[in-house]
């Protein structure tokens, strides 16, 4: 153990600083004093400046070890679990020293060397706000997708041989999309959130006689809630174990009830969502994966009947969204106290949506996306959380940013302790 190792050292240095003020202590008799009052030897004043600057001394490295043996037991400066961290009170300490003093701010400056990489976990689900804290994130994102598109109206002769008219056309995505999102620590380590977005999409199409049609849509989208909970807490060789559940509700409006101008800004599926996140810390380095399942539920919904004596004729369609399956891996590292960086993949697959039982063409996805980020700790508790994504499946993006604001505060519990300098 540290302490066992330590203490001896300090108590080297308790007895030098003992030797020392023996040696240097006055030897004559003090001067006779006038009256009731009794000048101090500027020696006395000295040496006990000096021994409460020790005392200070021995007191922060004490703290030091305790904060350095509670990690390696499995502890961690994450705000989050700062109510886990033992407290070295006054009479544990009292078998070193005699005296109390007040230590610098070495325990508020290590919470903070943290924060900005804690930031990144919560983001990403791999850690939980203490009970009682409020955290307000507005983000924004932005997403770019274009892809061309070939139409043929023909038939075919052979897999080579294509007789009829062929037509291309090339359709570019543009999502602005601002989310506001709550997340509320509870007891029993658990965590509450939802997630508003709300924002504008514009579709533009060019055809290959180079003319360009657009539509566009803003409004509000699918609304979310989800549910947090930490299962293992890391220790050893053991990481953080977290598990979350999603239901997102079908609030935006759906491509089944638009206008000829419109788009989609919703799925008009509800689905259910499970994940499993891990991290693993190795300093100044956190490790963390993530797996995940989707289960989009069925829904019934007006679609165009495609009979060709009757092009205004509809039916009633009963969609089965195909499940999806997906995992994350990535590192955060904190470059400093104020800023991290991360570096993940994500990975997603889509099952076929079936129409009436049958399975739509072309309707299974896989995504992949490689992900960079930062957090910067500008000011206590306010943090600003910058994302960037490339897509390197067709079925992706080709560009995702993102800005987030994020910033705390405690609606109950324990205040942080305000430390005397």
């Amino acid at each position: 153990m540290l302490r066992q190792r330590l203490l001896p050292n300090l108590l080297i240095v308790l007895t030098c600083a003992g030797s020392v003020a023996a040696q240097t202590a006055p030897t004559t008799k003090p001067a006779p004093t006038t009256g009731t009052t009794q000048a101090k030897d500027p020696i006395d004043v000295k040496l006990q400046e000096a021994l409460r600057e020790r005392d200070a001394i021995i007191r922060n490295l004490l703290e030091r070890v305790s904060e350095l043996e509670w990690r390696l037991n499995g502890g961690f400066t994450s705000p989050a679990k700062v109510d886990e961290k033992p407290v070295l009170t006054a009479a544990s300490s009292s078998r070193v020293i005699n005296s109390v003093v007040s230590t610098s701010t070495y325990d508020n400056t290590e919470r903070q060397a943290t924060e900005a990489l804690d930031q990144a976990l919560i983001v990403r689900g791999g850690l939980l706000l203490p009970s009682g804290t409020l955290e307000i994130d507005n983000t924004t994102s932005y997403l770019s997708a274009s892809a061309d598109h070939v139409t043929v109206d023909g038939f075919a002769l052979l897999p080579v041989l294509v007789v009829g008219d062929i037509t291309s056309e090339r359709v570019r995505e543009d999502y602005l999309l601002p989310a506001f999102t709550a997340r509320l620590g509870l007891p029993h380590k658990l965590q509450g959130d939802f997630t508003i977005p709300y924002g504008y999409e514009l579709i533009r199409t060019v055809d290959a006689e180079n003319v360009q049609t657009s539509s566009s849509s803003f409004g509000l989208g699918d609304i979310s809630f989800g549910l947090s909970r930490q299962l293992v807490t890391e220790h050893g060789k053991w990481p953080d174990m977290l598990a979350n559940v999603r239901f997102k509700t079908t609030t935006g409006k759906d491509p089944y009830n638009l206008a000829s101008s419109q788009i989609a800004l919703g799925t008009g599926f509800p689905g259910l969502q499970g994940n499993l996140t891990m991290a693993k810390s190795s300093d100044p380095v956190v490790f963390f994966g993530n797996l995940n399942y989707t289960a989009n539920l069925a829904a019934s919904h007006t679609i165009p009947a495609n009979d060709p004596t009757n092009p205004q004729a509809t039916m009633v369609g009963h969609f089965n969204p195909g499940s999806s399956v997906g995992f994350q891996i990535g590192s955060i590292l904190a470059l400093n106290p104020e800023t991290s960086m991360t570096v993940s993949w994500d990975q997603r697959f889509t099952r076929s949506t079936q129409l009436n039982g049958v399975d739509i063409p072309a309707s299974y996805l896989v995504e992949g996306t490689l992900r960079l980020g930062t957090s910067y700790l500008y000011a206590p508790g306010r943090t600003i959380d910058l994302s960037f994504g490339v897509g390197l499946t067709p079925d992706t993006p080709n560009l995702q940013f993102s800005v987030g604001l994020p910033f705390r505060m405690g609606l109950w519990g324990p205040k942080p302790k305000k430390l005397e300098r």
